[in-house]
Order: structure tokens, then sequence, then C-alpha cells
């Protein structure tokens, strides 16, 4: 039986459509020399994939900056850049997808493993381990953020990377705004007195002065949503300069420790 030319051109359409799908989703599964790869900073990469070069974005992680729009270069981010062309070089590269593919500028998101003797490693999770990143997760995206957020804890109990350059740098909350332009960008410890503890939907603020602890709702920042007003506490964390004074982004709990209770 003949179908109509109408519906066989949809028919090889849609079957071409879907051969062209899955081969982009299992292209980047086989190996991809590290001679094609181009590395931006510590988390974003770019490489030729089916013909079109590509950005990738790594998930789940966070390295300091080299090339914001609006921020100087960042603390460890020269070195982030650095390490993450070390463990490229180690062998030949695969992509792994979680249930978002881009991100709003079009880059792909990706969990970046590479091939060694010693069998395959996620370069996410090193440059954590190292102490060169820090997790950031962005739902519907969560695979292996248990990975992550275990190389994190076991980088802040080493000491490695931002972790040792934080213990090194304490400040009081009035000590931080002062020293606030030259210190944009690095990773220092604040002990503070919460003197207010504001919660907007999803997000916990909390305050001393002209410093404030951020914190997006999570299983790794719930201990965070306990902390009260008159706490005294140690955060340790990258300082963001804003119009309303110095903020330090926390994505877990193990970056605060509880000193006292009113």
């Amino acid at each position: 039986m003949k179908l109509p030319r109408g519906k066989l051109s949809l028919s090889l359409g849609s079957l071409l459509f879907l051969l062209l799908t899955l081969l982009f989703r299992e292209s980047p599964e086989l190996p991809i020399p590290p001679s094609s790869i181009t590395v931006s900073d510590g988390d974003t990469i770019s490489m030729e994939i089916q013909g079109e070069r590509e950005t990738i974005r790594y998930l789940l992680m966070d390295t300091p900056e080299l090339h914001h729009p609006s921020r100087p270069v960042e603390e460890l981010g020269k070195e982030a850049r650095e390490e993450n062309i070390r463990l490229l070089s180690l062998g030949p590269v695969r992509l792994e997808f979680d249930r978002e593919r881009r991100d709003r500028y079009g880059r792909l998101l990706a969990f970046v493993w590479v091939r060694t003797a010693q069998g395959e490693i996620m370069v996410n999770e090193e440059l954590v381990r190292k102490g060169l990143a820090l997790p950031l997760v962005i739902p519907p995206n969560g695979k292996y953020s248990d990975r992550i957020f275990s190389a994190m804890a076991e980088a802040r109990e080493k000491g490695r990377g931002l972790w040792g350059r934080a213990a090194k740098r304490i400040f009081t909350p009035a000590q931080l705004w002062s020293e606030a332009p030259y210190l944009a960008g690095t990773f220092v410890t604040v002990n503070m007195t919460v003197e207010k503890a504001e919660k907007k939907g999803r997000r916990l603020f909390l305050r001393q002065g002209k410093v404030t602890l951020s914190a997006y709702r999570s299983k790794e920042t719930e201990p965070l949503w306990r902390l009260r007003e008159g706490d005294r506490i140690r955060a340790s964390g990258k300082v963001l300069l804003s119009h309303k004074g110095c903020e330090i982004p926390l994505v877990s709990g193990l970056q605060v420790s509880l000193v006292s209770s009113p």
C-alpha cells in the first residue's frame, strides 16, 4: 500500500529528525581527544560536536571568575583554569548530561569525564575536591550532587585551595566592610553575631552591619535555616560586593559553624 506523498514526507522527516537527535545525544559519549578542546576557565570549555562549535558549562560547580563582565579576575581563577587544562590532558574526554541539556545562554550543561590509565575521573568533582570550585546546584539538574558535596567536605577538611585561604583571613563584619574593595573576589572567614535573620521564599539572609550571608534552601543548607538572631557564628566563603554591602553566598551548612547562642 502506498502512502500519500504528504504523509510519506512527514514520516521520512520525522525519522530523520529522530536519527539526528539520537546521534547528537550519543556523539558526546564518544571519546573526544583533548587536543580538540579549548579551555576558557575552570568551568567552561568548547569543542566540536557534530560539526558545530559548542560551549560546555560544567554542571553542579562554579570556579572563580576570569571573564566576568562586571567583576575583576577572582582569587584562584587562574589556578582553576590551569588545573582544568591539566585534568583534560590526561586522556580522552566524554560528556554526560543531566535532565536539562542547555542553560539560558545556549551552553551545553555536562559532567566532563576523562579516561585515564587508572579509570575515569569526573573533572567537575576533582576541581571541587582540590578546593578550586564550590558546588552550584541548579534544579532540575542534580545528578552526582552527593559526590560533589562530599568532595567539598574533603577539600574543607584538608584545607585545600579556597578553604586554606579563607582559614588564614579572619575578619569581623566591620573589618571586612572597611577592606571590602581589596577583598572582593577573595575567600575569607568572618566572625559575626546575627543581628537580623530574614527568610524570603527559598532564600535566607543573615546580617550584621554591612555583611550579609545568603543561601538558597536545599538539603545542604537546611542547618542554616535554624540559625537565629543573636547567634554567634563563623562563616567562610567568597566576598561579593553590592550596593548594600558585602555578601558571602552559602551553598552548604559546612560553611558555617555555630560558636554560641544567646
